[in-house]
């Protein structure tokens, strides 16, 4: 029992942040289902007043603005399915695992700065993908202090005998 206790207290906050993460990614997917219209406007406005699209080709880069809009609800559903799956196998303590959920961390991270940065969204949008990019780095930070890393072995957690 005692340790299933120190799973539960090491790995408690990590499955938090991730959920959490999830929430936010899934929030935000609903509301760009919602809102598509109003952000391929302000997208659309902001590609031709910076040159980057014709004003008389609006339907044109609309269209391809729309595909690439998609990709969001689409990854979240992905992100999902893996943050389960990692979260049900955190408890096994295995150092393979630790790196994906870091890797992914990272990953996460570094595109929702480009997000932030480089993409032309709505402010209310990127004000939630930075609220997104502040828990993806609280769970790298984390997912890096001592008492995390020393949880996760090479060979992974023996179930303790009853």
């Amino acid at each position: 029992m005692a340790t299933t206790n120190t799973a539960d207290r090491v790995l408690r906050p990590v499955v938090a942040l991730l959920y959490l993460n999830l929430l936010i990614s899934v929030a935000f997917a609903v509301l760009t289902f919602l809102h598509k219209d109003g952000i391929l406007d302000y997208q659309v406005l902001h590609w031709e007043s910076t040159g980057q699209a014709n004003p008389a080709d609006r339907a044109g880069t609309r269209a391809s603005l729309e595909s690439v809009l998609w990709i969001r609800p689409v990854s979240v559903l992905v992100i999902a399915i893996v943050y389960v799956r990692l979260a049900g196998r955190l408890k096994l303590g295995r150092r393979r695992t630790w790196v994906r959920l870091l890797v992914i961390t990272v990953l996460g991270l570094a595109g929702l700065v480009y997000l932030v940065v480089a993409a032309e969204f709505p402010d209310w949008m990127r004000a939630g993908q930075a609220g997104q990019a502040v828990v993806l780095l609280v769970l790298f930070v984390l997912l890096c202090t001592k008492r995390v890393r020393g949880y996760f072995t090479k060979q992974g957690r023996v179930p303790a005998k009853v």
